[in-house]
């Protein structure tokens, strides 16, 4: 008998395959059901269009993403921010389609600011907006509501991945060096006059 989870996870991991081999504009229905050696129309029996199969390729790059947050270690709120930015650019480096996925394609249930996040949808914001929240308490952050300090250090990561992927950098050093200057200078910005870094 025909496993129906076969059939879905067949044509996940060849929707998978395509985003890895042709990133975002080479992901089509046709592709994908070809890559999984089923029909087009075989495929809608398993997702009900190809909004569905992109909202399951966004949901997995989120699962991927929140896992390796949860795995930052740092008392210091601080320090944790920035480890976990770091982490961001890793997860951009070494898995680019998943990173993609996550981020940058065009998902129905994409989360939106600032009612997702303020509703606490994702996982990974609400990590930042405790940490924020911990430095602001600490007396080494201002009074910036603590989604917009995170959306800001959102918005500089995947700027500056979107500028990695356009070959504005010399090397991946230049890069990390560059980022982690501009993400001390964004955290800078919001903290308190006076208050230790």
């Amino acid at each position: 008998m025909y496993n129906v989870h076969m059939g879905r996870d067949r044509i996940f991991a060849a929707a998978k395959s395509v985003l890895e081999r042709e990133g975002i504009p080479g992901l089509t229905v046709r592709k994908v059901a070809q890559r999984a050696g089923m029909s087009p129309m075989a495929m809608y029996n398993h997702f009900a269009d190809k909004d569905a199969l992109l909202n399951a390729l966004m949901e997995d790059g989120f699962v991927a993403w929140e896992k390796i947050a949860r795995a930052v270690r740092a008392r210091d709120p601080i320090e944790w921010l920035e480890r976990l930015m770091e982490a961001f650019l890793d997860f951009a480096l070494t898995e680019p389609h998943r990173f993609d996925a996550a981020f940058f394609l065009p998902a129905t249930k994409a989360r939106q600011y600032p009612d997702d996040f303020v509703a606490g949808h994702s996982p990974v914001v609400a990590m930042m907006m405790v940490r924020i929240d911990q430095a602001k308490a600490d007396g080494r952050l201002g009074n910036m509501p603590a989604l917009d300090v995170a959306l800001a250090l959102a918005a500089m990561g995947q700027g500056f991945v979107s500028m990695h992927r356009a070959g504005r950098f010399s090397s991946d050093k230049q890069f990390r060096a560059l980022f982690r200057n501009a993400l001390h200078h964004c955290l800078q910005s919001f903290a308190v006059p006076g208050s230790p870094e």
